[in-house]
Protein backbone atom coordinates (compact mmCIF):
# COMPACT_ATOMS: atom_id res chain seq x y z
CA UNK A 1 0.00 0.00 0.00
CA UNK A 2 1.21 3.61 -0.93
CA UNK A 3 -0.14 6.68 0.12
CA UNK A 4 -0.05 10.23 -1.44
CA UNK A 5 -1.64 13.44 -0.72
CA UNK A 6 -1.90 16.68 -2.23
CA UNK A 7 -3.11 20.26 -1.79
CA UNK A 8 -5.66 21.00 -4.59
CA UNK A 9 -4.57 24.03 -6.68
CA UNK A 10 -6.13 23.66 -9.84
CA UNK A 11 -6.76 21.19 -12.87
CA UNK A 12 -3.26 21.54 -14.38
CA UNK A 13 -1.27 20.83 -10.72
CA UNK A 14 -3.26 17.90 -10.33
CA UNK A 15 -3.15 16.19 -13.60
CA UNK A 16 0.69 16.69 -13.11
CA UNK A 17 0.38 15.16 -9.67
CA UNK A 18 -1.45 12.22 -11.23
CA UNK A 19 1.23 11.62 -13.47
CA UNK A 20 3.98 11.77 -11.50
CA UNK A 21 3.18 9.04 -8.65
CA UNK A 22 2.34 6.82 -11.90
CA UNK A 23 -1.77 6.25 -11.10
CA UNK A 24 -2.69 5.42 -14.04
CA UNK A 25 -1.45 2.02 -13.76
CA UNK A 26 -2.38 0.94 -10.02
CA UNK A 27 -4.62 -2.05 -10.26
CA UNK A 28 -6.83 -0.36 -7.20
CA UNK A 29 -7.03 3.05 -6.38
CA UNK A 30 -9.18 4.91 -3.30
CA UNK A 31 -8.96 8.72 -3.49
CA UNK A 32 -10.39 10.34 -0.74
CA UNK A 33 -11.66 14.29 -1.39
CA UNK A 34 -11.73 16.80 1.74
CA UNK A 35 -13.28 19.68 0.72
CA UNK A 36 -12.99 22.79 2.75
CA UNK A 37 -15.16 24.49 0.36
CA UNK A 38 -18.52 24.35 0.87
CA UNK A 39 -19.93 24.30 -2.27
CA UNK A 40 -21.47 21.54 -4.27
CA UNK A 41 -20.49 22.60 -7.83
CA UNK A 42 -16.79 23.24 -6.56
CA UNK A 43 -16.47 19.20 -4.76
CA UNK A 44 -18.62 17.57 -8.04
CA UNK A 45 -16.53 19.08 -10.54
CA UNK A 46 -13.17 18.38 -8.74
CA UNK A 47 -14.70 14.52 -8.28
CA UNK A 48 -15.34 14.30 -11.88
CA UNK A 49 -11.66 15.33 -13.06
CA UNK A 50 -10.73 13.09 -10.84
CA UNK A 51 -12.57 10.47 -12.40
CA UNK A 52 -11.88 11.38 -15.96
CA UNK A 53 -8.14 10.94 -14.99
CA UNK A 54 -8.20 8.03 -13.05
CA UNK A 55 -11.46 6.18 -14.37
CA UNK A 56 -10.88 3.26 -11.98
CA UNK A 57 -10.78 5.11 -9.01
CA UNK A 58 -13.00 4.73 -6.09
CA UNK A 59 -14.11 8.28 -4.95
CA UNK A 60 -15.14 9.10 -1.42
CA UNK A 61 -15.23 13.01 -0.91
CA UNK A 62 -16.99 14.78 2.28
CA UNK A 63 -17.11 18.70 3.43
CA UNK A 64 -14.75 19.45 5.62
CA UNK A 65 -14.09 22.00 8.68
CA UNK A 66 -10.97 21.50 8.52
CA UNK A 67 -8.12 19.13 6.77
CA UNK A 68 -5.16 17.32 7.95
CA UNK A 69 -2.27 16.56 5.22
CA UNK A 70 0.82 14.66 6.52
CA UNK A 71 0.30 15.51 9.98
CA UNK A 72 -0.64 19.03 8.86
CA UNK A 73 -3.53 20.81 9.80
CA UNK A 74 -5.33 23.29 7.18
CA UNK A 75 -8.25 25.84 6.95
CA UNK A 76 -10.15 26.50 4.13
CA UNK A 77 -8.34 23.70 1.93
CA UNK A 78 -8.93 20.59 -0.26
CA UNK A 79 -6.75 17.51 0.63
CA UNK A 80 -7.04 15.00 -2.22
CA UNK A 81 -5.49 11.24 -0.94
CA UNK A 82 -4.54 8.33 -2.98
CA UNK A 83 -4.11 5.18 -1.62
CA UNK A 84 -3.14 2.69 -4.03
CA UNK A 85 -3.22 -1.15 -3.39
CA UNK A 86 -1.19 -4.17 -5.19
CA UNK A 87 -3.41 -7.15 -3.47
CA UNK A 88 -7.03 -5.71 -1.66
CA UNK A 89 -10.09 -5.44 -3.49
CA UNK A 90 -12.16 -2.39 -2.95
CA UNK A 91 -15.71 -1.36 -3.51
CA UNK A 92 -17.34 1.93 -3.02
CA UNK A 93 -20.54 3.00 -3.18
CA UNK A 94 -22.91 6.19 -2.32
CA UNK A 95 -26.35 5.41 -0.26
CA UNK A 96 -29.13 8.06 0.34
CA UNK A 97 -30.50 7.42 3.51
CA UNK A 98 -33.79 8.33 2.12
CA UNK A 99 -33.72 5.73 0.18
CA UNK A 100 -34.66 1.67 1.54
CA UNK A 101 -32.99 -1.37 2.92
CA UNK A 102 -29.71 0.76 3.04
CA UNK A 103 -27.73 -2.17 5.26
CA UNK A 104 -29.12 -4.95 2.93
CA UNK A 105 -27.67 -2.93 0.29
CA UNK A 106 -24.20 -2.60 1.44
CA UNK A 107 -23.69 -5.81 2.92
CA UNK A 108 -25.01 -6.97 -0.68
CA UNK A 109 -22.40 -4.96 -2.47
CA UNK A 110 -19.32 -4.04 -0.27
CA UNK A 111 -18.92 -6.92 2.42
CA UNK A 112 -17.29 -10.20 1.39
CA UNK A 113 -16.05 -13.27 3.35
CA UNK A 114 -12.50 -11.51 3.43
CA UNK A 115 -13.59 -7.71 3.94
CA UNK A 116 -11.77 -6.61 6.96
CA UNK A 117 -12.27 -3.24 7.20
CA UNK A 118 -14.63 -0.48 5.87
CA UNK A 119 -14.38 3.66 5.65
CA UNK A 120 -17.32 5.55 6.32
CA UNK A 121 -18.59 9.11 5.87
CA UNK A 122 -22.14 10.62 6.00
CA UNK A 123 -23.24 14.35 6.54
CA UNK A 124 -22.89 15.83 9.29
CA UNK A 125 -26.39 17.43 10.85
CA UNK A 126 -29.07 15.48 9.53
CA UNK A 127 -29.06 11.76 9.68
CA UNK A 128 -29.06 9.43 12.62
CA UNK A 129 -25.44 7.99 12.00
CA UNK A 130 -25.74 6.27 15.55
CA UNK A 131 -28.38 3.66 14.57
CA UNK A 132 -26.85 3.53 11.03
CA UNK A 133 -23.12 2.12 12.54
CA UNK A 134 -24.64 0.15 15.49
CA UNK A 135 -27.33 -1.78 13.64
CA UNK A 136 -24.82 -2.50 10.85
CA UNK A 137 -22.36 -3.55 12.92
CA UNK A 138 -24.81 -5.90 15.04
CA UNK A 139 -25.15 -7.59 11.55
CA UNK A 140 -21.66 -8.08 10.89
CA UNK A 141 -19.89 -7.83 14.29
CA UNK A 142 -15.94 -7.73 13.86
CA UNK A 143 -15.89 -5.79 11.02
CA UNK A 144 -13.19 -2.60 11.82
CA UNK A 145 -15.24 0.38 10.72
CA UNK A 146 -13.96 4.08 11.01
CA UNK A 147 -14.72 6.82 9.16
CA UNK A 148 -16.10 10.55 10.28
CA UNK A 149 -19.37 12.81 9.63
CA UNK A 150 -18.77 15.52 7.54
CA UNK A 151 -18.01 18.98 8.80
CA UNK A 152 -18.47 22.96 7.77
CA UNK A 153 -17.50 25.70 10.44
CA UNK A 154 -20.38 27.48 11.17
CA UNK A 155 -22.92 24.09 11.57
CA UNK A 156 -25.01 25.03 8.51
CA UNK A 157 -24.40 22.84 5.81
CA UNK A 158 -22.81 19.60 5.54
CA UNK A 159 -22.40 16.75 2.29
CA UNK A 160 -21.17 13.88 0.92
CA UNK A 161 -20.17 13.65 -2.55
CA UNK A 162 -18.46 11.30 -5.33
CA UNK A 163 -18.03 12.00 -8.91
CA UNK A 164 -22.11 10.90 -9.44
CA UNK A 165 -23.59 13.14 -6.61
CA UNK A 166 -23.69 15.04 -3.74
CA UNK A 167 -26.19 14.72 -0.68
CA UNK A 168 -26.87 16.14 2.75
CA UNK A 169 -28.54 13.07 3.87
CA UNK A 170 -26.61 10.22 2.82
CA UNK A 171 -23.19 7.99 3.43
CA UNK A 172 -20.48 7.03 1.25
CA UNK A 173 -19.07 3.27 2.38
CA UNK A 174 -15.83 1.75 0.97
CA UNK A 175 -14.77 -1.91 1.94
CA UNK A 176 -11.38 -3.48 1.85
CA UNK A 177 -11.20 -6.98 1.21
CA UNK A 178 -7.67 -9.05 1.27
CA UNK A 179 -6.62 -11.60 3.54
CA UNK A 180 -3.25 -9.93 3.23
CA UNK A 181 -5.06 -6.70 4.25
CA UNK A 182 -4.21 -5.61 8.35
CA UNK A 183 -6.31 -3.16 9.64
CA UNK A 184 -6.76 -1.36 13.04
CA UNK A 185 -8.72 1.30 14.43
CA UNK A 186 -8.43 3.14 17.75
CA UNK A 187 -8.68 6.44 19.15
CA UNK A 188 -7.70 8.80 21.57
CA UNK A 189 -9.79 11.17 24.16
CA UNK A 190 -8.06 12.31 27.30
CA UNK A 191 -11.17 14.63 28.68
CA UNK A 192 -11.64 13.90 32.21
CA UNK A 193 -15.29 14.18 33.71
CA UNK A 194 -15.70 16.44 35.91
CA UNK A 195 -19.04 17.60 38.58
CA UNK A 196 -21.53 15.68 39.40
CA UNK A 197 -23.32 12.17 37.44
CA UNK A 198 -26.39 13.36 36.19
CA UNK A 199 -29.55 11.21 34.40
CA UNK A 200 -30.95 12.12 31.24
CA UNK A 201 -34.71 12.32 32.56
CA UNK A 202 -35.94 13.65 29.37
CA UNK A 203 -34.22 12.32 25.80
CA UNK A 204 -35.67 11.71 21.80
CA UNK A 205 -33.01 9.92 19.32
CA UNK A 206 -30.20 12.67 19.49
CA UNK A 207 -32.46 15.30 21.08
CA UNK A 208 -32.11 16.19 24.66
CA UNK A 209 -34.68 17.64 26.48
CA UNK A 210 -33.92 17.13 30.26
CA UNK A 211 -31.15 16.68 32.34
CA UNK A 212 -32.11 15.37 36.38
CA UNK A 213 -35.77 16.88 35.40
CA UNK A 214 -34.20 20.70 34.40
CA UNK A 215 -34.34 21.76 30.86
CA UNK A 216 -31.01 20.91 29.24
CA UNK A 217 -30.16 24.46 28.66
CA UNK A 218 -30.84 25.67 32.23
CA UNK A 219 -28.54 22.59 32.60
CA UNK A 220 -25.55 24.03 30.33
CA UNK A 221 -26.70 28.11 31.90
CA UNK A 222 -26.06 26.51 35.75
CA UNK A 223 -22.71 24.44 35.45
CA UNK A 224 -20.70 26.50 32.46
CA UNK A 225 -22.52 30.06 32.61
CA UNK A 226 -24.60 32.55 30.72
CA UNK A 227 -22.08 33.33 28.17
CA UNK A 228 -21.60 29.99 26.90
CA UNK A 229 -25.62 29.54 26.23
CA UNK A 230 -26.02 32.86 24.15
CA UNK A 231 -23.13 30.99 21.72
CA UNK A 232 -24.24 27.50 21.35
CA UNK A 233 -23.68 24.98 19.77
CA UNK A 234 -19.59 25.82 19.12
CA UNK A 235 -19.13 27.54 22.65
CA UNK A 236 -19.71 25.04 24.92
CA UNK A 237 -17.38 22.21 22.36
CA UNK A 238 -14.29 22.05 25.59
CA UNK A 239 -16.90 20.83 27.53
CA UNK A 240 -18.44 17.98 26.44
CA UNK A 241 -21.13 15.30 27.63
CA UNK A 242 -19.59 12.07 28.79
CA UNK A 243 -21.57 8.91 29.36
CA UNK A 244 -20.26 5.10 29.72
CA UNK A 245 -21.14 3.21 26.30
CA UNK A 246 -20.26 -0.96 26.72
CA UNK A 247 -16.71 0.12 28.26
CA UNK A 248 -15.92 3.17 26.48
CA UNK A 249 -16.36 6.18 27.38
CA UNK A 250 -18.56 8.25 24.85
CA UNK A 251 -18.14 11.63 24.71
CA UNK A 252 -21.03 14.22 23.38
CA UNK A 253 -21.06 18.03 21.66
CA UNK A 254 -24.11 19.42 20.74
CA UNK A 255 -24.53 20.52 16.90
CA UNK A 256 -27.43 22.31 17.29
CA UNK A 257 -30.19 24.68 19.18
CA UNK A 258 -33.72 22.95 18.68
CA UNK A 259 -37.30 23.14 19.26
CA UNK A 260 -37.61 26.70 20.26
CA UNK A 261 -34.40 26.76 21.73
CA UNK A 262 -36.22 24.46 24.33
CA UNK A 263 -33.66 21.39 23.59
CA UNK A 264 -30.05 20.39 21.94
CA UNK A 265 -29.30 18.43 18.87
CA UNK A 266 -26.15 16.27 19.47
CA UNK A 267 -24.46 14.29 17.11
CA UNK A 268 -25.32 10.77 18.68
CA UNK A 269 -27.76 9.42 20.56
CA UNK A 270 -29.10 9.54 24.55
CA UNK A 271 -31.39 7.31 26.05
CA UNK A 272 -33.48 8.32 29.10
CA UNK A 273 -31.73 6.53 32.08
CA UNK A 274 -27.80 7.72 30.97
CA UNK A 275 -25.67 8.64 33.48
CA UNK A 276 -23.82 12.09 31.87
CA UNK A 277 -21.52 14.24 33.36
CA UNK A 278 -19.37 17.27 32.08
CA UNK A 279 -16.02 17.11 31.04
CA UNK A 280 -12.73 18.97 30.32
CA UNK A 281 -9.45 18.37 28.19
CA UNK A 282 -6.62 17.44 30.50
CA UNK A 283 -3.97 18.85 29.01
CA UNK A 284 -1.37 16.64 31.14
CA UNK A 285 -2.53 13.61 29.69
CA UNK A 286 -2.77 15.00 26.12
CA UNK A 287 0.77 15.67 26.09
CA UNK A 288 2.56 13.52 28.57
CA UNK A 289 1.62 10.05 27.42
CA UNK A 290 1.85 10.31 23.45
CA UNK A 291 5.13 8.96 23.48
CA UNK A 292 4.15 5.78 24.88
CA UNK A 293 0.80 6.18 22.53
CA UNK A 294 3.56 5.67 19.88
CA UNK A 295 5.62 3.00 21.25
CA UNK A 296 2.18 1.07 21.38
CA UNK A 297 1.09 1.45 17.80
CA UNK A 298 4.50 1.05 16.34
CA UNK A 299 4.26 -2.54 16.90
CA UNK A 300 1.38 -2.66 14.39
CA UNK A 301 1.73 -2.61 10.58
CA UNK A 302 0.70 0.33 9.52
CA UNK A 303 1.58 1.75 5.49
CA UNK A 304 -1.02 4.11 5.47
CA UNK A 305 -3.27 6.06 8.02
CA UNK A 306 -6.38 7.65 7.92
CA UNK A 307 -8.12 10.07 10.63
CA UNK A 308 -11.16 11.13 11.74
CA UNK A 309 -10.30 14.34 14.51
CA UNK A 310 -13.57 16.37 15.87
CA UNK A 311 -13.64 19.94 14.87
CA UNK A 312 -14.61 20.66 18.80
CA UNK A 313 -11.24 18.77 19.83
CA UNK A 314 -9.17 21.33 17.23
CA UNK A 315 -10.91 23.97 18.50
CA UNK A 316 -9.46 23.37 21.88
CA UNK A 317 -6.48 22.40 21.43
CA UNK A 318 -5.98 24.53 18.17
CA UNK A 319 -1.86 24.46 17.13
CA UNK A 320 -1.20 21.81 20.19
CA UNK A 321 -3.13 18.95 18.02
CA UNK A 322 -0.40 19.12 16.15
CA UNK A 323 2.04 16.85 17.92
CA UNK A 324 -0.91 14.20 18.63
CA UNK A 325 -0.76 14.12 14.76
CA UNK A 326 2.88 13.74 14.62
CA UNK A 327 2.51 10.56 16.74
CA UNK A 328 0.80 9.21 13.81
CA UNK A 329 2.45 10.63 10.83
CA UNK A 330 5.49 9.26 12.28
CA UNK A 331 3.99 5.57 11.39
CA UNK A 332 2.99 6.41 8.25
CA UNK A 333 1.69 8.90 5.86
CA UNK A 334 -1.40 10.41 6.91
CA UNK A 335 -4.52 11.94 5.60
CA UNK A 336 -7.80 12.75 7.36
CA UNK A 337 -10.16 15.89 8.40
CA UNK A 338 -12.33 17.21 11.25
CA UNK A 339 -15.80 15.83 11.97
CA UNK A 340 -18.95 16.54 13.46
CA UNK A 341 -18.66 12.95 14.57
CA UNK A 342 -16.32 9.47 14.30
CA UNK A 343 -17.16 6.02 13.30
CA UNK A 344 -14.95 3.59 15.51
CA UNK A 345 -15.90 -0.15 15.92
CA UNK A 346 -13.69 -2.33 17.68
CA UNK A 347 -14.03 -5.70 19.24
CA UNK A 348 -17.43 -6.18 20.58
CA UNK A 349 -18.68 -2.62 20.26
CA UNK A 350 -19.34 0.10 17.75
CA UNK A 351 -19.89 3.80 18.70
CA UNK A 352 -20.49 7.06 17.19
CA UNK A 353 -17.85 9.13 19.25
CA UNK A 354 -17.14 12.87 19.09
CA UNK A 355 -14.52 14.82 20.55
CA UNK A 356 -11.63 11.98 20.16
CA UNK A 357 -8.87 11.79 17.18
CA UNK A 358 -10.44 8.43 15.56
CA UNK A 359 -7.73 6.59 13.33
CA UNK A 360 -7.48 3.72 10.96
CA UNK A 361 -4.45 1.89 10.36
CA UNK A 362 -3.94 -0.21 6.94
CA UNK A 363 -0.97 -2.28 6.33
CA UNK A 364 -0.68 -5.04 3.39
CA UNK A 365 2.31 -5.99 4.53
CA UNK A 366 2.94 -8.33 7.65
CA UNK A 367 6.35 -6.38 9.45
CA UNK A 368 6.90 -2.77 10.11
CA UNK A 369 10.01 -1.44 9.79
CA UNK A 370 12.25 0.57 12.17
CA UNK A 371 9.84 3.90 13.21
CA UNK A 372 11.46 7.16 15.02
CA UNK A 373 9.14 9.19 16.89
CA UNK A 374 9.21 12.55 14.53
CA UNK A 375 9.78 16.00 15.82
CA UNK A 376 9.18 17.19 19.37
CA UNK A 377 6.00 16.81 21.50
CA UNK A 378 4.85 20.36 22.43
CA UNK A 379 4.04 20.14 25.87
CA UNK A 380 4.34 24.04 26.84
CA UNK A 381 1.06 24.72 27.36
CA UNK A 382 0.67 28.21 29.16
CA UNK A 383 1.56 26.74 33.07
CA UNK A 384 -0.97 28.88 34.87
CA UNK A 385 -3.87 27.00 32.43
CA UNK A 386 -2.17 23.38 33.50
CA UNK A 387 -1.48 23.96 36.74
CA UNK A 388 -5.44 24.97 36.55
CA UNK A 389 -6.29 22.05 34.93
CA UNK A 390 -4.54 19.68 37.05
CA UNK A 391 -6.45 21.59 40.25
CA UNK A 392 -9.61 21.22 38.72
CA UNK A 393 -9.07 17.46 38.22
CA UNK A 394 -7.54 16.42 41.47
CA UNK A 395 -10.31 18.96 43.71
CA UNK A 396 -12.93 17.05 42.16
CA UNK A 397 -11.75 13.95 42.48
CA UNK A 398 -11.62 14.56 46.15
CA UNK A 399 -14.70 16.50 46.03
CA UNK A 400 -16.66 13.33 44.11
CA UNK A 401 -15.16 11.21 47.06
CA UNK A 402 -16.33 13.36 49.53
CA UNK A 403 -19.72 13.88 48.27
CA UNK A 404 -20.26 10.05 47.42
CA UNK A 405 -17.97 8.01 50.39
CA UNK A 406 -18.89 7.36 53.92
CA UNK A 407 -15.68 9.00 55.63
CA UNK A 408 -15.40 6.19 58.14
CA UNK A 409 -15.74 3.02 56.38
CA UNK A 410 -14.65 4.49 52.92
CA UNK A 411 -17.89 2.53 51.23
CA UNK A 412 -20.60 4.58 49.22
CA UNK A 413 -22.90 6.37 51.42
CA UNK A 414 -26.35 6.82 51.27
CA UNK A 415 -26.56 9.71 48.66
CA UNK A 416 -25.01 7.63 46.37
CA UNK A 417 -27.13 4.38 47.26
CA UNK A 418 -30.01 6.56 46.50
CA UNK A 419 -28.20 7.62 42.61
CA UNK A 420 -27.29 4.27 41.98
CA UNK A 421 -30.54 2.71 43.21
CA UNK A 422 -32.46 4.89 40.62
CA UNK A 423 -30.16 3.81 37.52
CA UNK A 424 -30.13 0.30 38.47
CA UNK A 425 -34.20 0.68 38.65
CA UNK A 426 -34.83 2.67 35.11
CA UNK A 427 -31.78 0.10 33.19
CA UNK A 428 -33.63 -2.99 34.98
CA UNK A 429 -37.18 -2.05 33.64
CA UNK A 430 -35.68 -0.63 30.09
CA UNK A 431 -33.31 -4.28 29.51
CA UNK A 432 -35.53 -6.25 31.29
CA UNK A 433 -33.00 -7.67 34.13
CA UNK A 434 -33.18 -8.69 37.37
CA UNK A 435 -31.04 -7.85 40.44
CA UNK A 436 -31.27 -8.05 44.10
CA UNK A 437 -31.23 -5.62 46.87
CA UNK A 438 -30.01 -6.76 50.82
CA UNK A 439 -29.79 -4.54 53.83
CA UNK A 440 -27.67 -5.70 57.00
CA UNK A 441 -27.48 -4.92 60.41
CA UNK A 442 -24.63 -5.83 62.36
CA UNK A 443 -26.35 -7.78 65.52
CA UNK A 444 -26.28 -6.07 69.23
CA UNK A 445 -23.82 -3.46 67.66
CA UNK A 446 -24.90 -1.39 70.66
CA UNK A 447 -23.66 -3.84 73.18
CA UNK A 448 -20.61 -3.42 71.25
CA UNK A 449 -20.08 0.63 71.78
CA UNK A 450 -21.48 0.35 75.33
CA UNK A 451 -18.86 -2.37 76.34
CA UNK A 452 -15.95 -1.81 74.54
CA UNK A 453 -16.42 2.04 73.63
CA UNK A 454 -16.75 3.71 70.29
CA UNK A 455 -13.43 3.62 68.81
CA UNK A 456 -13.44 -0.24 69.11
CA UNK A 457 -16.96 -0.07 67.51
CA UNK A 458 -15.11 1.78 64.69
CA UNK A 459 -12.90 -0.26 64.02
CA UNK A 460 -15.68 -3.17 64.05
CA UNK A 461 -17.48 -1.13 61.34
CA UNK A 462 -14.45 -1.06 58.94
CA UNK A 463 -13.94 -4.36 59.36
CA UNK A 464 -17.36 -5.12 58.47
CA UNK A 465 -17.32 -3.15 55.79
CA UNK A 466 -14.10 -4.59 54.62
CA UNK A 467 -15.72 -8.29 54.99
CA UNK A 468 -18.43 -7.43 53.00
CA UNK A 469 -16.31 -5.93 49.74
CA UNK A 470 -14.34 -8.84 50.14
CA UNK A 471 -17.69 -11.12 49.67
CA UNK A 472 -19.21 -9.66 47.04
CA UNK A 473 -19.08 -9.69 42.93
CA UNK A 474 -16.85 -7.03 41.11
CA UNK A 475 -20.19 -5.82 39.71
CA UNK A 476 -22.08 -5.38 43.42
CA UNK A 477 -22.73 -2.41 44.68
CA UNK A 478 -21.46 -2.06 48.68
CA UNK A 479 -22.67 1.21 50.56
CA UNK A 480 -23.12 2.05 54.42
CA UNK A 481 -26.73 2.96 54.82
CA UNK A 482 -26.39 4.71 58.55
CA UNK A 483 -24.95 3.25 61.97
CA UNK A 484 -24.61 -0.17 61.91
CA UNK A 485 -26.53 -1.36 58.66
CA UNK A 486 -25.29 -1.72 55.38
CA UNK A 487 -27.15 -2.02 52.08
CA UNK A 488 -26.01 -3.87 49.02
CA UNK A 489 -27.39 -3.80 45.18
CA UNK A 490 -26.40 -6.87 43.24
CA UNK A 491 -25.98 -7.34 39.67
CA UNK A 492 -27.69 -9.82 37.49
CA UNK A 493 -29.06 -12.09 39.72
CA UNK A 494 -31.81 -15.16 40.71
CA UNK A 495 -33.45 -16.62 43.72
CA UNK A 496 -30.78 -19.42 43.55
CA UNK A 497 -27.79 -16.37 43.17
CA UNK A 498 -28.98 -14.47 45.80
CA UNK A 499 -29.66 -16.81 48.60
CA UNK A 500 -25.45 -18.40 47.63
CA UNK A 501 -24.41 -14.72 47.97
CA UNK A 502 -26.54 -14.28 51.54
CA UNK A 503 -24.95 -18.01 52.85
CA UNK A 504 -21.47 -16.68 51.67
CA UNK A 505 -22.06 -13.53 53.65
CA UNK A 506 -23.43 -15.01 57.04
CA UNK A 507 -20.65 -17.46 57.03
CA UNK A 508 -17.88 -14.97 56.21
CA UNK A 509 -19.34 -12.44 59.06
CA UNK A 510 -19.21 -15.43 61.35
CA UNK A 511 -15.94 -16.99 60.60
CA UNK A 512 -14.20 -13.40 60.55
CA UNK A 513 -12.09 -12.41 64.14
CA UNK A 514 -13.58 -9.20 65.06
CA UNK A 515 -11.16 -8.73 68.67
CA UNK A 516 -11.98 -7.89 70.96
CA UNK A 517 -15.46 -9.67 70.34
CA UNK A 518 -15.66 -13.52 70.25
CA UNK A 519 -17.98 -13.52 67.46
CA UNK A 520 -19.54 -11.25 65.96
CA UNK A 521 -23.18 -11.89 63.65
CA UNK A 522 -25.03 -9.81 61.45
CA UNK A 523 -29.24 -10.41 59.74
CA UNK A 524 -30.22 -9.98 56.48
CA UNK A 525 -33.20 -8.86 54.51
CA UNK A 526 -33.03 -9.55 50.76
CA UNK A 527 -35.48 -9.06 48.38
CA UNK A 528 -35.39 -9.74 44.12
CA UNK A 529 -36.28 -6.60 41.52
CA UNK A 530 -39.36 -7.23 40.39
CA UNK A 531 -41.41 -5.65 37.18
CA UNK A 532 -42.81 -2.32 37.92
CA UNK A 533 -41.19 -2.19 40.76
CA UNK A 534 -40.08 1.49 42.23
CA UNK A 535 -36.92 1.94 44.56
CA UNK A 536 -38.95 3.20 47.26
CA UNK A 537 -40.78 -0.15 47.19
CA UNK A 538 -37.81 -2.07 46.70
CA UNK A 539 -36.24 -0.41 50.08
CA UNK A 540 -39.96 -1.28 51.89
CA UNK A 541 -39.96 -5.11 51.07
CA UNK A 542 -35.99 -5.22 51.94
CA UNK A 543 -36.56 -3.37 55.39
CA UNK A 544 -39.46 -5.77 55.97
CA UNK A 545 -37.54 -8.39 55.24
CA UNK A 546 -34.36 -7.27 57.74
CA UNK A 547 -37.09 -6.36 60.22
CA UNK A 548 -38.25 -10.30 60.42
CA UNK A 549 -34.61 -11.55 60.85
CA UNK A 550 -34.05 -9.79 64.01
CA UNK A 551 -37.46 -10.35 64.94
CA UNK A 552 -37.17 -14.20 64.18
CA UNK A 553 -33.69 -14.25 66.62
CA UNK A 554 -31.02 -12.75 64.31
CA UNK A 555 -28.13 -14.14 62.62
CA UNK A 556 -29.87 -15.05 59.76
CA UNK A 557 -31.43 -13.87 56.30
CA UNK A 558 -35.00 -13.41 55.13
CA UNK A 559 -35.69 -13.45 51.63
CA UNK A 560 -39.28 -11.36 50.37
Amino acid sequence: MKLYNTLYKGEDSLKKFIQEQEMLSAEALFVQIFSGVIEESYCMHLASLIKEQLPHAKILGSTAGGVISEGIMYEHETVISFSLFDTTHLECEFFSFESDNVIERIEKELIFEDTQAMVIVSDGLISDAESFLKELYSRNSGLVIAGGRASDYNFEKTFVFNENETSENACIVCSFSGDALHANSDYMLKWTPVGQEMLVTKAKGSVLYEIDGMPVLDVYKKYLGDDIVKDLPSSCMPFPLIVHRDGVLVARDPISVVDDNKALKFAGLFEEGDVVRFSFANIEELTDNLEVVFNELNKIPVEGVYIYSCAARKALLQEKLVSELNVLESLAPTVGFFTFGEYFSSGKIAELLNVTTTFLMLSENSTNGEKVLRGNIDTEFDPIRKALTHLVKVTSTELENLSTHDTLTQLYNRSEYLRVIKRKVTSAKRYKETFGLILIDIDLFKYVNDTYGHDVGDVILRKFAKVLVGSVRADDFVARWGGEEFIIITGQIDQRGLIRLLEKLQKRVKEENFEPLPQLTASFGATLYREGDSYEELFKRVDRALYRAKESGRDRFIIV
